[in-house]
Protein backbone atom coordinates (compact mmCIF):
# COMPACT_ATOMS: atom_id res chain seq x y z
CA UNK A 1 0.00 0.00 0.00
CA UNK A 2 1.49 3.37 -0.97
CA UNK A 3 0.24 6.46 0.92
CA UNK A 4 1.15 9.87 -1.15
CA UNK A 5 0.16 12.86 0.35
CA UNK A 6 0.30 16.37 -1.19
CA UNK A 7 -1.40 19.58 -0.14
CA UNK A 8 -1.21 23.05 -0.37
CA UNK A 9 -2.36 26.16 1.10
CA UNK A 10 -3.89 29.89 0.76
CA UNK A 11 -2.52 30.59 4.32
CA UNK A 12 0.24 29.31 6.60
CA UNK A 13 -1.29 26.37 8.06
CA UNK A 14 -0.09 23.69 10.47
CA UNK A 15 0.42 20.13 8.93
CA UNK A 16 1.33 16.96 9.99
CA UNK A 17 -0.18 13.79 8.22
CA UNK A 18 0.36 10.43 8.98
CA UNK A 19 -1.56 7.01 8.84
CA UNK A 20 -2.66 5.70 12.20
CA UNK A 21 -3.41 1.88 10.47
CA UNK A 22 -3.60 -1.03 12.96
CA UNK A 23 -1.62 -4.88 12.17
CA UNK A 24 -1.37 -7.86 13.88
CA UNK A 25 0.65 -10.35 11.14
CA UNK A 26 -0.27 -13.69 13.26
CA UNK A 27 -3.38 -15.33 11.39
CA UNK A 28 -5.38 -16.23 13.90
CA UNK A 29 -4.92 -12.33 15.99
CA UNK A 30 -3.95 -12.12 19.79
CA UNK A 31 -1.28 -10.42 21.51
CA UNK A 32 1.40 -8.76 19.14
CA UNK A 33 4.08 -8.99 22.16
CA UNK A 34 6.07 -12.01 20.26
CA UNK A 35 6.01 -10.10 16.57
CA UNK A 36 9.65 -9.21 16.07
CA UNK A 37 10.14 -5.69 15.54
CA UNK A 38 13.08 -3.50 14.10
CA UNK A 39 13.82 0.24 13.27
CA UNK A 40 16.27 2.60 12.49
CA UNK A 41 16.58 4.76 14.61
CA UNK A 42 19.41 5.80 17.61
CA UNK A 43 16.90 8.45 19.60
CA UNK A 44 13.45 8.92 20.59
CA UNK A 45 11.16 11.78 22.17
CA UNK A 46 10.87 12.20 25.48
CA UNK A 47 7.40 12.66 26.14
CA UNK A 48 5.02 14.73 29.31
CA UNK A 49 2.55 12.39 30.83
CA UNK A 50 0.19 13.23 28.45
CA UNK A 51 2.21 11.62 25.91
CA UNK A 52 3.35 15.24 24.91
CA UNK A 53 6.60 15.40 22.95
CA UNK A 54 8.69 17.89 24.95
CA UNK A 55 11.53 18.57 22.45
CA UNK A 56 13.95 16.55 24.20
CA UNK A 57 16.21 13.67 22.45
CA UNK A 58 17.36 10.57 24.02
CA UNK A 59 19.48 7.85 22.81
CA UNK A 60 18.03 4.73 22.63
CA UNK A 61 21.11 2.78 23.52
CA UNK A 62 20.48 0.98 26.87
CA UNK A 63 16.69 1.50 27.29
CA UNK A 64 14.02 -0.91 26.23
CA UNK A 65 13.30 1.67 22.92
CA UNK A 66 16.21 0.29 21.72
CA UNK A 67 15.09 -1.69 18.23
CA UNK A 68 18.11 -1.04 16.05
CA UNK A 69 19.15 -4.58 16.68
CA UNK A 70 15.75 -5.93 16.22
CA UNK A 71 13.72 -7.77 19.45
CA UNK A 72 10.23 -9.07 20.05
CA UNK A 73 7.99 -6.03 20.90
CA UNK A 74 7.16 -8.00 24.69
CA UNK A 75 10.86 -8.80 25.93
CA UNK A 76 11.15 -5.28 27.60
CA UNK A 77 7.87 -3.42 27.85
CA UNK A 78 6.44 -2.50 30.40
CA UNK A 79 2.85 -4.99 30.13
CA UNK A 80 0.85 -2.00 31.54
CA UNK A 81 2.45 0.35 29.12
CA UNK A 82 3.51 -1.28 26.06
CA UNK A 83 4.86 1.35 23.51
CA UNK A 84 3.34 4.81 22.74
CA UNK A 85 6.41 6.53 21.48
CA UNK A 86 7.92 8.64 19.08
CA UNK A 87 11.26 7.75 17.39
CA UNK A 88 13.72 9.50 14.98
CA UNK A 89 14.53 7.69 11.77
CA UNK A 90 18.29 7.82 11.10
CA UNK A 91 17.95 9.07 7.80
CA UNK A 92 18.11 12.19 5.93
CA UNK A 93 14.78 14.09 5.49
CA UNK A 94 13.17 13.52 3.10
CA UNK A 95 14.79 10.52 1.64
CA UNK A 96 12.67 6.81 0.98
CA UNK A 97 14.09 4.70 3.49
CA UNK A 98 13.32 1.77 5.29
CA UNK A 99 11.70 3.31 8.72
CA UNK A 100 10.64 -0.24 10.71
CA UNK A 101 10.46 -4.16 9.89
CA UNK A 102 8.42 -6.28 11.37
CA UNK A 103 7.56 -9.77 11.27
CA UNK A 104 5.63 -12.42 13.15
CA UNK A 105 6.76 -16.30 13.12
CA UNK A 106 3.43 -18.10 13.33
CA UNK A 107 2.13 -16.66 9.81
CA UNK A 108 5.43 -15.99 8.66
CA UNK A 109 4.75 -12.59 7.80
CA UNK A 110 6.62 -9.58 7.47
CA UNK A 111 5.72 -5.89 7.05
CA UNK A 112 8.42 -3.38 5.96
CA UNK A 113 7.20 0.25 6.11
CA UNK A 114 9.41 2.83 4.26
CA UNK A 115 8.60 6.68 4.82
CA UNK A 116 10.09 10.06 3.22
CA UNK A 117 9.12 11.12 6.79
CA UNK A 118 11.83 11.56 9.21
CA UNK A 119 9.58 10.32 12.33
CA UNK A 120 8.30 7.02 13.39
CA UNK A 121 5.88 6.39 16.11
CA UNK A 122 5.23 3.26 17.69
CA UNK A 123 1.63 2.62 19.38
CA UNK A 124 1.09 -0.79 20.81
CA UNK A 125 -2.54 -0.58 21.12
CA UNK A 126 -2.74 0.11 24.92
CA UNK A 127 -6.38 1.22 24.91
CA UNK A 128 -7.79 -1.23 22.02
CA UNK A 129 -11.09 -2.11 22.81
CA UNK A 130 -13.21 -3.46 20.00
CA UNK A 131 -16.10 -6.02 20.09
CA UNK A 132 -17.42 -7.76 17.17
CA UNK A 133 -14.70 -6.43 14.74
CA UNK A 134 -13.92 -8.23 11.66
CA UNK A 135 -15.23 -11.70 11.34
CA UNK A 136 -16.89 -10.99 14.88
CA UNK A 137 -13.31 -10.87 16.31
CA UNK A 138 -12.65 -8.91 19.89
CA UNK A 139 -9.97 -6.52 19.49
CA UNK A 140 -8.05 -5.98 22.69
CA UNK A 141 -5.34 -4.03 24.48
CA UNK A 142 -1.66 -4.92 22.53
CA UNK A 143 -3.50 -7.25 19.69
CA UNK A 144 -2.68 -4.73 16.93
CA UNK A 145 0.27 -2.07 16.28
CA UNK A 146 0.96 0.82 14.34
CA UNK A 147 3.72 2.26 12.79
CA UNK A 148 3.01 6.30 12.08
CA UNK A 149 5.16 7.79 9.71
CA UNK A 150 5.12 11.28 10.14
CA UNK A 151 6.93 14.92 11.00
CA UNK A 152 8.21 15.88 14.88
CA UNK A 153 5.02 15.97 16.44
CA UNK A 154 4.63 19.18 18.37
CA UNK A 155 6.77 20.74 16.47
CA UNK A 156 4.70 23.84 16.25
CA UNK A 157 5.57 24.55 19.51
CA UNK A 158 9.18 23.53 19.16
CA UNK A 159 11.58 25.63 17.61
CA UNK A 160 14.28 23.55 17.20
CA UNK A 161 12.08 20.77 15.23
CA UNK A 162 11.67 21.45 11.79
CA UNK A 163 9.12 23.64 10.79
CA UNK A 164 5.14 21.84 10.46
CA UNK A 165 3.98 25.44 9.06
CA UNK A 166 3.13 25.03 5.24
CA UNK A 167 3.09 28.34 3.50
CA UNK A 168 1.51 29.74 0.58
CA UNK A 169 3.35 28.67 -2.69
CA UNK A 170 5.30 25.47 -1.02
CA UNK A 171 3.20 21.78 -1.31
CA UNK A 172 3.59 19.47 1.45
CA UNK A 173 4.40 15.83 0.11
CA UNK A 174 5.09 12.98 1.84
CA UNK A 175 5.14 9.35 0.98
CA UNK A 176 4.69 6.36 3.53
CA UNK A 177 4.76 2.30 1.89
CA UNK A 178 3.81 -0.42 3.61
CA UNK A 179 4.97 -3.50 2.35
CA UNK A 180 3.35 -7.09 3.43
CA UNK A 181 5.30 -10.03 2.43
CA UNK A 182 5.98 -13.31 3.16
CA UNK A 183 9.51 -13.35 5.48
Amino acid sequence: MILDFKATTDKATAINLTHHGYFNLNPTGGSIAKHHHRMPASYYLEQDENYVVTGKLIPVEGTHHDFLGGKEFGRDWDPEEGYDQTYVLDKEYGELTLASETTEETGGLKLSVYSTEPIAHIYTAKYLNVKHGKEGRNYEPYGAFCVETQHHPNGINIPEFPSTVLRPGETYTQTTIYKVEHA
